[in-house]
């Protein structure tokens, strides 16, 4: 099998002297092959939520330090009673969120719809 992961080989290590048919190591192998009945392989499936994951991530590295500046300002207007709050932002800030998540079709609620 040959194939990479973010750089890693994923081929078998060299065959060392205790592999070869010598040693432990060689009767703890055959032992677990005849147990199982079948030769191991190893493989990888990368899902469609993982690559979305690894979306988010990427995102969230693009996100900018939280300003003090602002966290200081909206801290005054709050103590001071001034802070004014719009539903209609935050009702479409979080249309714009769930704009950008993926469709779920396992989704119970979807089927509601």
């Amino acid at each position: 099998m040959s194939g990479k992961i973010s750089g890693v080989n994923s081929s078998p290590p060299p065959a060392t002297p205790a592999a070869s048919g010598a040693g432990p190591r060689a009767a703890t192998a055959s032992s677990s092959q005849a147990a199982g009945g079948t030769n191991a392989t190893d493989s990888v499936q990368i899902t469609d939520t993982a690559s979305h994951l690894v979306t988010a991530e990427q995102a969230l590295a693009d996100v900018p330090v939280i300003s003090q500046a602002r966290v200081t300002q909206i801290s005054n207007s709050l103590a001071a009673g001034t802070y004014k709050v719009s539903p209609e932002r935050i009702a479409n800030k979080l249309l714009q969120f769930e704009r950008l998540l993926p469709e779920d079709p396992t989704d119970p609620s979807d089927s509601a719809e």
